[in-house]
């Protein structure tokens, strides 16, 4: 794994000049949103995108854990985005639902 950079979810996924897409990217929480990709942490200081024309569908969800403190414990459900493309599938995990929201709504316009 780069530990600067940019590298596609599957490598025939690559696009041209992904540097410059993630900088007139609209940025969603962690995920940044281009014309031509969705781009996601990947580790240290890199990337990983996954090509807006690759993607096959977009489902909204819900994540739930349940955490510990010294008062009790607690119940923290967090909005989720799987985007599904030929090959697999990449979890988006959000903390607030009207960001979620919007980048669903997003993704979905841009990928039909």
């Amino acid at each position: 794994m780069a530990f600067w950079g940019y590298r596609p979810v599957l490598p025939e996924f690559a696009i041209e000049d992904p540097k410059e897409d993630f900088r007139s990217a609209r940025v969603i929480e962690q995920y940044h949103l281009g014309s031509k990709a969705l781009f996601m942490p990947g580790g240290g200081f890199s990337w990983k995108y996954l090509p807006i024309d690759r993607i096959r569908g977009v489902i909204p969800g819900k994540e739930s854990k349940d955490e510990n403190s010294a008062m009790g414990g607690y119940h923290i459900e967090h909005p989720t985005i799987r985007v599904i493309y030929q090959g697999g599938a990449e979890v988006l995990t959000l903390d607030s639902r009207s960001q979620a929201e919007i980048l669903f709504s997003l993704l979905k316009r841009n990928y039909q």
